[in-house]
Order: structure tokens, then sequence, then C-alpha cells
């Protein structure tokens, strides 16, 4: 994040003086999961782009993976993605079966999503790139935002987190087959229920874990709303493989780490193992949403998920502080 701040601060200045418009409700400078712009007095457009190298040595998998990364953004929203372009990077010499097999996963997944493909973009490049462009729509009284987040509301995460660490533990060859295969299932499992159940129970603060892992984007959550929060480190959820990756094997992969120290300043540990520092900084692919929702508002989402067999898990409280500082209770 601070390597690329000076970048980031030209571009919001940029997009400051262009959107000028009250059409424009979310731009960059919001750090939302996507952008919002209005086409009717009742109709938000949500427009995103996600894109990385692959996160499974099955081509199939990464398109699925990829494709729900890039939905996620839109999910988080409290919006319904409508069409997708692709961006697709290649090196030459690798077979077009896989290209084909990764696009038509990301198709499958588009469509579970009731979403299309229009088409996209496709250029040679060294190291193996795939995402999407999505454009949705959503209702201005559902959307969900990451200012949104009040002191007394619980923080609420829908899946495990260590996906990241597993996945570096696979490129370093120490786990087998059936590890690697149980973080690709988290990663290859949708929002959209999650997020549809939100949005029903009242939610209205969300984002989505993914390359900041849990502590930076929940401290882009309270940054925005100005506010702090409290996290039960013993109700944090975690792939079991990966705990032990990090407590055995001292598998750290190096975003995890960079993660880590960028807010060091803005957590306050306490007696946090070293080894759950890291799994907190984890960065995600395609992972879960972390909701704020006032107490009751969350009792009714939690009976949903329930009813709908989805994961769900209140990790900690929303609270009157510093914006953005995190105390983490272990």
């Amino acid at each position: 994040m601070r390597k690329l701040s000076g970048f980031m601060s030209a571009v919001d200045d940029m997009v400051g003086t262009l959107n000028s418009t009250r059409r424009v409700h979310t731009d960059g400078r919001s750090r939302d999961d996507a952008a919002l712009y209005e086409i009717a007095p009742d109709r938000l457009l949500a427009v995103t782009v996600d894109f990385g190298t692959p996160v499974s040595a099955d081509a199939a998998t990464w398109g699925r993976i990829a494709a729900l990364n890039a939905l996620s953004d839109i999910f988080a929203m409290g919006a319904t993605p409508l069409v997708a372009l692709s961006v697709l990077g290649w090196p030459e010499g690798v077979g077009k079966a896989q290209m084909v097999a990764l696009t038509r996963s990301a198709v499958d997944a588009l469509s579970e999503a009731s979403a299309v493909l229009l088409g996209g973009h496709t250029i040679t490049s060294s190291m193996p790139l795939f995402g999407l462009a999505v454009v949705g729509t959503a209702r201005p009284g559902e959307v969900m935002l990451i200012r949104n987040a009040q002191p007394g509301q619980l923080l609420i995460l829908t899946k495990p987190l260590g996906t990241g660490i597993v996945m570096a533990a696979v490129k370093a060859g120490v786990v087998g087959p059936e590890t690697a295969s149980a973080a690709e299932a988290v990663m290859a499992s949708s929002n959209r229920t999650s997020a549809e159940l939100a949005v029903s129970a009242g939610v209205r603060a969300a984002t989505d874990v993914t390359g900041y892992g849990l502590t930076g984007h929940l401290h882009n959550m309270l940054s925005a709303s100005g506010h702090a929060a409290d996290i039960d480190l013993y109700r944090v959820p975690a792939l079991p493989a990966a705990e032990r990756l990090l407590e055995e094997h001292g598998v750290v992969p190096n975003s995890a780490e960079r993660n880590y120290f960028e807010l060091e300043k803005e957590i306050d540990w306490g007696r946090t193992p070293l080894a759950m520092r890291f799994l907190m900084s984890d960065p995600q692919t395609s992972g879960g949403l972390l909701l704020a929702a006032a107490p009751e508002v969350a009792a009714r989402f939690l009976e949903a998920c329930s009813k709908a067999r989805q994961f769900a898990a209140v990790i900690g409280t929303v609270t009157s502080g510093r914006p953005g500082a995190v105390r983490v209770r272990a």
C-alpha cells in the first residue's frame, strides 16, 4: 500500500477533478470494492475490475476462482452482476487447451451468478494473468459501503482465512494435494448467497477480504467510517492447515509479511502470537465478506446463514476510537 501511495494519491486527484457530478456515488477515492454510478433515481451501476496470477495448477480451477474473485467486488457492494469482460495475459508456447479451460470455467462461474461474458482482451505475457471487469446494478437503499460501519456493530466474516498461506506452501512443496484442494474449495465458493442474505437482513457495511488480508481490509473499513474495532483472536476462523504451516513450517507469504509491517502502527496486537498475526495479514484470493451489522441485524443474518448452510462467524466489534485502529484480544 505504502509503495503505491504516491501514485494512488495522484489518481485520486485526477478522479476527484473529473468526477464532479452527483451521479458518481463512489469512485476510487472511497476505497470501496466497486465504483457506483447513478443511471436512474432507483438504480446504480456497480463497476469493478480484478485480475491476477495463477492460484491453482489446474487452469479450470484458476478460471473459476479468478471469476469469483472479481464477482465478489460486486457482491460486497450489495449489487447484482450483469456482464463481464475478460483480461487475459498468456505466455507464448502454452497450449490453447488451457486457455479454453480457464475461460470456460470463468464463463460457468458467471452463469451461476446470472451474468454473461461479452468478450475481453488478450495479450502475450511472460506471466499468466487472468481476471474480469464486471458491471452490475444495485438499488441505492441496499448498497453496502465501507464507510457505513458504526460503533456497537458486530464484525462478521464469511470464510476462513489462510488460503494464501496454503498456496505458498503448495509452491514450496510442503503440502499434498488434499490440503491444496481444501484451500481451493474455499476460494472456489461464491460470496453471492452470503451477500444476498446480508442485504436482505439489513446489513449496509461490507467489504471482501482479499489482497490486504483481514487486517488491511478491516483497517480500510474503519478508516472510511471513522471508527476503531476490537477483534477476538480466538473467534477468527482459519483453515487448520494454515495454522499448522505457520507454526510448524514457518510458511509466510511475502505479501502477508508486507501487510503485517504496513499496518504495524495501526494494530494493537497485545499478546497475539506472531503466527496468528501473519494469518490475519494473509492475502486472500476470493476471500470471504467482512460485514459490520447491529446486533439485531447480525442475528437475522446469522440465522439466515444457518438455514442456508452458509458459513459465518462473529469475530469482533466496531468501537469508538482512533479511525482505523484495531485491537486484537488474545
